[in-house]
């Protein structure tokens, strides 16, 4: 836990819709941390999906603002080219928090090892339910119910409201992480297993976690 973060926000592509939703959503839960001066927002560079420009991005904010703390990573990807210059910086694991999503193999092995704090995991099971059934649905030229398709989504490419169905993600910690993504990918075979997080000096990382 950072006790007076300094936050660095890193985005997701500006020219990919789901990088501004992205942003949008963890951009209003931290305004008013802001506002309030119980965080200190450092800076939100120029968004990319690309983990070697997020790592030169990183590297220069980092050198132009030592005092950076924290940084909110869009996803695992990113978050792990962060993580290459703290490491390289030898900042210890659990004094500098990351964010991330996709719950890749990287991505929790991170937050096994203490460098990333979390990551949103959005469950393959219930996006592909989903899916069926709308398709279900529209294939019988009826109208899903609202229960189904319950919000919309702003494009920004064609300005206007799309019926959207909205799934739960989950976030995920060393706390859950056996409960969510481990015990999903023993059922439908999508996603990192033990074997694959248990590797490279993390056994007692994973036992700690409740992983085997």
């Amino acid at each position: 836990k950072v006790t007076n973060p300094n936050i660095l926000i890193m985005d997701g592509d500006p020219t990919d819709n789901n990088a501004k939703l992205f942003a949008q959503g963890y951009n209003g839960v931290l305004a008013p941390h802001f506002s309030d001066g119980s965080y200190t927002k450092v800076g939100e560079p120029p968004g990319t999906w690309t983990p070697s420009v997020a790592q030169t991005t990183f590297e220069q904010q980092y050198t132009a603002h030592p005092n950076i703390n924290a940084v909110v990573t869009p996803n695992d990807d990113n978050a792990n080219a962060v993580i290459s210059v703290l490491q390289k910086n030898s900042i210890p694991a659990n004094t500098f928090p990351t964010t991330g999503q996709d719950a890749s193999t990287a991505g929790l092995q991170n937050i096994l090892k203490g460098y990333q704090c979390g990551t949103v995991y959005k469950p393959v099971y219930a996006e592909a339910q989903a899916a069926a059934a709308l398709a279900l649905y529209l294939r019988a030229g009826q109208t899903p119910p609202s229960t189904l398709v319950n919000s919309t989504t702003k494009d920004s490419e064609i300005n206007k409201e799309i019926a959207s169905v909205y799934t739960t993600p989950v976030w995920v910690t060393t706390d859950n992480m056996a409960d969510t993504v481990v015990k999903d990918s023993g059922i439908t075979g999508v996603g990192p297993t033990a074997s694959d997080l248990c590797t490279g000096g993390l056994a007692s990382a994973c036992t700690a976690a409740g992983i085997s």
